[in-house]
């Protein structure tokens, strides 16, 4: 069955609330605050935000309900996405088809986490079950190790190098120069790259996801409330999203997005050589390597 289009429905007000490498604030706290922030900016109140969002993965052991009560909202459209670095583009499609439904006029999207001395490590410990049972007992605690072997793997396949790679860390850290708010506020070099202390080889320290306490936002909402509010907005072309995509590869090669690729370009009208800015999930560098492929920006393999 064709997806239906997204007409109607824009995103608008993207907050973010500058990151910290810890924080003795909750990850309700961060929450909060880009919430507050959100709804000052679009000049509304809380009882105007009849849909709500959320994504964290430190919030426990709220959800998305109890929130609603802690920031005072009566939401008639609620949704709590655990699914990390990818919650955003999730949202993002659920809001969209929520307000296209009429569930909802105005979805506030927020994520948010804390990052406590030594909370990442405890938060490892008890990820998943999988985690739990059959990774943490045996030493392979967090996606370090897991992304080593799907990263040893890409450069055994194709010939990829660890210069290839830091290509991506230091553009990703130069881009990010130009925000006022990053983290990050020095260059990274080749030479530090490559020097940097190894984690679980072939991954060093600045090819590794650093823990932080930071928050997001966004709304969703009817293209004609955007332009009540004097919000400027995008329209949403097209998205997919996939779960437990080819669960039989022995190890990681590919991403869900390959399934239905090409489903994403026709329902945008375009064609890779149309877009002049693309920004890829960079959990670790490999893994946008693999999008590059995978999106059709390049062919399989020619990544490096």
């Amino acid at each position: 069955m064709q997806r239906k289009s997204y007409e109607g429905a824009v995103a608008c007000l993207p907050v973010t609330i500058p990151y910290r490498r810890y924080s003795t604030n909750s990850a309700q706290w961060w929450l909060g605050r880009a919430l507050h922030e959100l709804i000052k900016r679009a000049r509304l109140q809380p009882k105007d935000i009849d849909g709500f969002a959320v994504s964290s993965f430190t919030v426990g052991p709220d959800t998305a309900v109890g929130l609603t009560q802690h920031f005072g909202l009566s939401p008639r459209w609620l949704d709590h996405i655990p699914f990390g670095g990818a919650s955003g583009v999730v949202a993002l499609r659920k809001a969209a088809r929520a307000v296209q439904a009429g569930d909802a006029d105005v979805v506030a999207c927020v994520a948010g986490d804390t990052n406590h001395v030594d909370s990442f490590r405890k938060m490892l410990s008890t990820f998943s079950r999988f985690a739990q049972d059959a990774v943490y007992p045996y030493g392979s605690g967090g996606a370090n190790a897991s992304f080593a072997l799907i990263t040893k793997h890409y450069m055994n396949s194709y010939g990829a190098k660890r210069e290839d790679f830091a290509k991506i860390c230091i553009a990703q850290r130069d881009n990010a120069m130009s925000i006022p708010h990053a983290m990050m506020k020095k260059k990274l070099t080749l030479d530090e790259y490559m020097s940097a202390r190894p984690i679980a080889d072939p991954i060093h320290l600045f090819d590794c996801v650093m823990p932080c306490a930071g928050a997001e936002a966004f709304i969703v909402c009817r293209e004609d409330v955007a332009k009540s509010l004097n919000l400027p907005s995008i329209r949403i072309l097209s998205t997919i999203e996939r779960h437990n995509a080819f669960p039989n590869d022995p190890i990681q090669v590919r991403g869900g997005w390959e399934l239905d690729i090409d489903e994403l370009w026709s329902m945008a009208g375009l064609k890779p050589s149309d877009v002049d800015f693309v920004q890829t999930y960079d959990d670790y560098p490999v893994i946008s390597m693999m999008q590059f492929e995978g999106l059709g920006f390049c062919a399989k393999g020619e990544g490096p």
